[in-house]
């Protein structure tokens, strides 16, 4: 099924978008949970850690698939609000090109590179060698992901988000059970719990190709590119689709081009995001294993409660780049306020939950109730929810700028995002501990909040670049 969200009611065409897709999004984030909760109850803090300590440098790889991701996404999504199918074919070829490149380039780095990212994100001597056996066995998982979130792309493109969740349903039933399989009868330790991921994420690369290639989309590119095989009928859909007949060679390397220049950014953006991150970690590190493991925990359950924000900052990527290529920008302003309402939200109900049941969550992740480690874990928990309203804003405004292919506004606010977050917490640490960690939180995103809407303000009072981004 494919969403055109260029007509209607703007809040029914985003929620029936942001709905399968955040679902599926939640059960993504089930993959390291169950990993967690599996590897706290049958192994032990020691273990927790070990998967905890590596954590952000796998939130660091990510940077480059997901810069990818929406490259692939904002570009197709643009090519099919115009209706223009042969841009669209074109985006699919070079994509599959910048997919290969990416899985090429970190297979080798995490790989080659592993021993060494342990010894410069700190991860303590007692946990690193199994930190690195499970980062090593994560990283042969990447192919799969880079393949998923390539069909992910171009599924969400058209808008069609219910196939991602029928893939991360499944995949996420093959985790669940692998890791009980490997790590509670088989004793396989942290790395069953990476195999299972593994297995699980080959599942999720399997599903959304078959659908890719059986889709009703992907047979109209398929009709078109057998279409093409005369040159006459070739010159004549150049000439109906706006394309210049400069050859399929040039038309392949301006599509890989227009990819890149949204995803180079996106990229810098991840990168930066993951190096701030890594950064935290490492003071993370220094406050003992009961800190690691409690962070660990809380990190999963921060993935389900921020998810739904993220998602729709993601979708709102999509909305915005189908309503340019339609020449609907009136319609972009409308989107973004329903978003922030549904946000708010969902917000809200999340900090409830959270506040009053937070520490049982996290001691479900334990073998033996430890106070330490489930103090800690909340008090990182209670920052984030505040957090979680500071990035309402944050994401639908970068969401927004995405979709307009405004990278430059993106790379500004998440750079100071990032500045303000590392800054605090490193100027803070010698005087304040863990809480320092807590404190840069919501302090950081705070920062991006504000840049980034003094852009949109700015731009509102000069929407030029709306429409020409």
């Amino acid at each position: 099924m494919k969403r055109d969200m260029t007509r209607g009611n703007v809040t029914t065409a985003l929620l029936w978008f942001i709905l399968p897709l955040t679902a599926g999004n939640i059960l993504q984030q089930l993959y390291n949970i169950v990993d967690t909760f599996i590897v706290g109850h049958y192994l032990g803090s020691n273990a927790l850690a070990s998967v905890g300590a590596v954590s952000y440098i796998i939130f660091l790889f990510n940077a480059v698939m997901i810069g990818l991701k929406a490259g692939i996404s904002v570009i197709a999504s643009g090519d099919f609000g115009r209706k223009d199918y042969g841009a669209y074919e074109e985006t699919r070829k070079a994509a599959r090109v910048l997919i290969a490149a990416g899985i090429i380039l970190t297979l080798l780095i995490g790989l080659a590179g592993g021993g060494l990212i342990m010894k410069l994100i700190q991860v303590p001597e007692g946990i690193r060698d199994s930190s690195l056996l499970y980062f090593r066995i994560i990283v042969l998982g990447y192919p799969f992901l880079f393949l998923f979130n390539y069909g992910n792309a171009l599924m969400q493109s058209i808008g069609n988000s219910n196939i991602v969740f029928a893939a991360l349903a499944s995949s996420t039933g093959v985790n669940v059970v692998l890791d009980v399989v490997f790590v509670r009868y088989l004793g396989l330790g942290v790395a069953g719990a990476a195999l299972a991921t593994l297995a699980a994420q080959a599942v999720l690369a399997v599903v959304i190709l078959v659908r890719l290639r059986t889709s009703r989309m992907m047979r109209e590119l398929q009709n078109l590119r057998t279409s093409v095989r005369s040159e006459n009928r070739e010159r004549s859909l150049n000439h109906s689709m706006g394309w210049q007949n400069t050859g399929s060679g040039n038309r392949f390397w301006k599509k890989v081009r227009e990819i890149l220049q949204v995803s180079i950014p996106s990229m810098l953006q991840q990168g930066i995001l993951a190096i701030g991150v890594v950064s935290i970690s490492a003071l993370i590190n220094k406050c003992g294993t009961e800190m690691i493991a409690g962070v660990a925990i809380s990190g999963k359950i921060e993935g389900i409660v921020s998810m739904p924000v993220v998602t729709i900052g993601e979708a709102l990527a999509v909305y915005t780049a189908q309503n340019l290529g339609a020449g609907r920008s009136e319609r972009i302003a409308e989107g973004l306020k329903s978003a922030v309402k549904v946000c708010s939200v969902l917000a809200v109900g999340l900090t409830v939950v959270v506040v009053f049941h937070g520490r049982y969550l996290i001691s479900l992740f334990l073998d033996a109730y430890d106070p330490l480690i489930i103090e800690k874990g909340y008090r990182y928990m209670m920052s984030i929810m505040i957090m979680i309203f500071f990035m309402i804003p944050f994401r639908c405004l970068i969401g927004v700028f995405t979709g307009m292919k405004n990278m430059t506004v993106v790379l500004i606010s998440f750079g100071l995002n990032i500045v303000g977050r590392v800054t605090s917490a490193y100027i803070l640490y010698p005087f304040a501990k863990e809480f320092a960690v807590y404190f840069a939180n919501p302090f950081s995103v705070l920062v991006g909040s504000l840049t980034v809407f003094f852009f949109y303000q700015k731009s509102c009072r000069n929407p030029l670049p709306l429409s020409v981004a």
